[in-house]
């Protein structure tokens, strides 16, 4: 017997870790390093509210669409001020604080003492 394949497989491309989470989970907003907060937006055109959060604000998940390749939206609602409306999936994170730089991107501390001498 000779086995003949279907059709040809190709590996898919490694996809990007990111965040994700449940509903009903709580998380933290994450705002780009050169901003203190994010726009919350609208989910059916993408269209900025006139709402922000600022970041490190706590809230919780109350839905999600997956976009494929744009990245997944996530349903946020702010239970202190009241406020409603998606994010992207970069603007979350699971801790309250903010990440450190990746520490293999710092210099090493010995090796720049050693210079100082």
């Amino acid at each position: 017997m000779v086995f003949v394949p279907s059709r040809q497989r190709t590996a898919r491309p490694a996809r990007k870790p990111g965040v994700v989470l449940a509903v009903g989970q709580r998380a933290f907003v994450n705002a780009p390093s050169d901003a203190a907060s994010v726009i919350l937006l609208t989910y059916e055109d993408g269209i900025p509210s006139e709402s922000t959060l600022r970041d490190g604000t706590e809230v919780e998940i109350v839905g999600w669409r997956p976009r494929g390749a744009t990245g997944t939206r996530y349903r946020v609602c702010d239970r202190d001020s009241g406020s409603d409306g998606w994010l992207e999936a970069n603007e979350l994170r699971t801790s309250s604080t903010r990440p450190t730089a990746d520490p293999a991107a710092l210099p090493d501390v010995a090796e720049s003492h050693g210079r100082m001498r």
